[in-house]
């Protein structure tokens, strides 16, 4: 998913509806092992057997901007999802491959325009209402329709008729369909081999007839079909709690009877509460603790590096931000590693590319614009008049006030600006000013991959009138290497994709600033080896084996 969190954020634009949310892959580190579990999908496996016992989990979240499914493209809210419904693919972490979901196989034709997903027979949503092919064709049809407005509408794209759907010209997607109860086709506009991963994303999950009847209702208690099923409603800004679905017919049921989301609108504080024992883990350690995190917490911590990809971007609709060397000034007058030292600990890797750095297509430094070089940062600043004044925005209570003022100093020094003041918001309401296009300054966001793919890392926020194009980013020539790189069999695709990516490093809409190695804390309630985090910086909170107490 989308998805990703207080340090990221997916969408679609405004009325076609980042990040987003939110895929991805990581690696652990600090715990010897490699962050992805057992299970096939980066969870704990059982082998099938039902989840006795358990105990109770409480764990560390900020506010959801949303709680359904479609319209969800943030982390907080997508990691909730995660567990309360499962799409027709999951995600194999250990292999970067799609895996059975709802759907037990699926294959395509030649060209990869046709694809057939057969369905398992024993689903159904916590209410007991049956789940068939027809369900999902019902939930998607429903997504594009623009009279719904869902965020992650623009991720359909690739199906047949849903130009003619958003458009007003046709009620549903023609490239859907359900050809008997168990069997689901598409037909895509054009080759897209990553298909099977990207169902797996948080906006194809599916729905049932409440969800459309009454949405507003339905996101308080969403009734989904995954291994944990709502206790009560969202509580907004206090929790989010959730029990085991016990007939959840998958192969690894979650392990915690009972799932608590605490939601803290300040990271010290839960970082304080995980200290004293009264919350049980938080997967977001705050920047100022990750020096202190051993001597607090012993051998109850653990870092995880992650795809997080953490970016100052740059409102391209705004007039002084076009000229793309004024970017480039940005970015060479910011020392990252200074900053990565003195305020994370050495806990983050500096950006100099924007494909993950655990993907096979990625390439370390591939830009020339994000090593520090601050005489020439100013030479090029003043040449393209760059502005005197400046507002930078970012989410509170995330801990990112003490790195963006970091940046802030920089830019003082190193380019002469006059004055910098700062906007920052909630990060729910964060989103809205974004989605609403009222940020006249470089903004901090980032990006989780919701699947590992190149292509996730790149079309869904840079290409033209796609998801989390915060920055109003719009390059044809970008637009048609990633048209042809997703047409490519896979050992020829990497390569296209590093050209795509090659212009948005020359280009610069975003300023890259680093891939986030991520803390984990927990109380001794927690057993330290049952704790892992896949790449998307989703803690595998339905794998956390608690201790008897």
């Amino acid at each position: 998913m989308t998805t990703h969190k207080p340090q990221g954020s997916a969408r679609r634009r405004s009325a076609v509806a980042m990040t987003a949310a939110a895929a991805l892959v990581l690696a652990a580190c600090g715990n010897g092992d490699d962050g992805n579990g057992d299970g096939g999908n980066g969870t704990a496996d059982n082998g099938g057997a039902e989840a006795a016992g358990g105990g109770t989990v409480s764990a560390y979240n900020c506010e959801p901007q949303n709680l359904m499914p479609s319209n969800s493209t943030e982390v907080c809210g997508s990691w909730v999802l995660e567990q309360l419904f499962t799409g027709l693919t999951q995600v194999d972490y250990e292999t970067y491959e799609a895996v059975p979901g709802v759907a037990t196989d699926w294959e395509s034709n030649e060209d990869q325009t046709e694809w057939t997903f057969t369905l398992g027979e024993d689903w159904t949503f916590h209410n007991g209402d049956p789940i068939d092919a027809n369900t999902f064709v019902e939930t998607f049809n429903w997504v594009v329709d623009p009279d719904n407005a869902q965020q992650n509408t623009s991720f359909y794209d690739v199906i047949v008729g849903y130009e003619d759907v958003v458009n007003g010209d046709a009620e549903e997607l023609a490239g859907v369909t359900a050809t008997d109860d168990y069997t689901l086709e598409f037909e895509l506009n054009e080759p897209f081999s990553p298909l099977p991963m990207m169902l797996s994303y948080t906006g194809f999950y599916p729905m049932p007839a409440e969800a459309f009847e009454d949405p507003e209702s339905f996101e308080q208690a969403p009734v989904g079909n995954g291994r944990y099923q709502m206790d009560g409603e969202w509580e907004h800004d206090v929790q989010i709690a959730v029990d085991r679905y016990e007939d959840w017919p998958g192969e690894d049921p979650g392990v915690p009877e009972r799932i608590e989301w605490q939601i803290y609108n300040d990271i010290e504080t839960a970082y304080l509460d995980v200290q004293a024992g009264t919350l049980d883990i938080m997967d977001s350690v705050p920047p100022n603790r990750l020096s202190t995190m051993e001597a607090d917490f012993g051998d109850n911590q653990t870092m995880f590096d992650t795809s997080s990809f953490t970016y100052m971007g740059l409102p391209l609709y705004q007039e002084e931000f076009q000229d793309k060397d004024v970017r480039h000034a940005l970015s060479m007058a910011i020392d990252r590693q200074l900053i990565i030292d003195n305020i994370f600990d050495g806990a983050q890797v500096p950006a100099g590319n924007i494909i993950p750095p655990m993907l096979p297509s990625a390439r370390e430094d591939a830009c020339d614009y994000c090593d520090f070089d601050p005489e020439a940062a100013a030479e090029l600043y003043e040449e393209a008049d760059g502005p005197s004044e400046l507002t930078i925005y970012f989410n509170s209570g995330a801990g990112h006030e003490d790195w963006v003022e970091a940046v802030s100093n920089q830019w003082q020094e190193h380019l002469g600006i006059e004055n910098i003041s700062f906007e920052s918001l909630e990060f729910a309401q964060y989103l809205d000013l974004h989605d609403n296009q009222e940020v006249t300054g470089p903004f901090r966001l980032g990006w989780v991959l919701s699947y590992p793919s190149p292509q996730y890392a790149m079309e869904p926020i840079y290409t033209t009138g796609k998801s989390s194009n915060y920055a109003d980013f719009s390059n044809e020539e970008f637009d048609n290497l990633i048209a042809e790189a997703n047409a490519a069999d896979p050992e020829e695709a990497d390569s296209i994709y590093q050209e795509a990516e090659d212009i948005l490093l020359e280009e610069m809409p975003v300023i890259p600033m680093f891939f986030q190695s991520q803390g984990v804390v927990h109380s001794d309630r927690i057993q330290h080896d049952s704790v892992q985090m896949d790449p998307r910086t989703f803690l595998r909170v339905e794998q956390l084996v608690v201790n008897e107490e």
